[in-house]
């Protein structure tokens, strides 16, 4: 019988950021409430004092493990290689030109664009059927669910304007 090797302590730097910042949140939101109604404050309390709850059994079970050994907090290897740290990069600016260009092409042509040249960026540009494809329907899906049914102001672009044409009989 042939033991394995223990596994490598896993880095949790990465994962204390959320924490982090919603302990920020959480005391920023309970010392803003001063001011406003009773309700208010009483359901701002609730909310923070759940999220404090959640973050202190998180930093039990992260000081827990730390402790046993199978997680470390480390800077080692948080910066990724070049390659995936450009991905990143590239897919910030598509992120960023979505919102920029919603305004003029709408949420359906946005959605679209962004999750054409998202999906290529993260998969391969040997994917671009399956992109289009996914693309489409999670834009139509989009545009039915949420500015059909429910009727969502989104921005309006030339795929919205024509179909609220089409429906209106103009």
């Amino acid at each position: 019988m042939s033991e394995h090797p223990p596994d490598p302590p896993k880095n949790v730097l990465p994962e204390l950021i959320i924490p982090g910042l919603a302990l920020i949140f959480a005391i920023y939101y309970l010392t803003t409430i001063t001011e406003v109604p009773w309700i208010a404050q009483a359901s701002a309390v609730l909310v923070s004092g759940l999220l404090l709850l959640s973050i202190f059994a998180f930093a039990i079970r992260t000081a827990y493990r730390l402790n046993a050994g199978t997680e470390l907090i480390s800077w080692r290897g948080l910066i990724p290689d070049r390659i995936l740290l450009l991905k990143r990069i590239v897919l910030l600016c598509l992120m960023i030109a979505y919102v920029w260009f919603l305004e003029d092409l709408g949420f359906t042509l946005s959605t679209f664009f962004f999750l054409v040249l998202a999906i290529m960026l993260l998969s391969s540009l040997a994917n671009w059927k399956k992109a289009v494809g996914i693309a489409l329907a999670a834009s139509v899906i989009g545009y039915i669910v949420f500015i059909f049914v429910f009727e969502t102001r989104f921005p309006k672009g030339p795929i919205e304007r024509t179909i609220e044409e089409l429906r209106d009989g103009n």
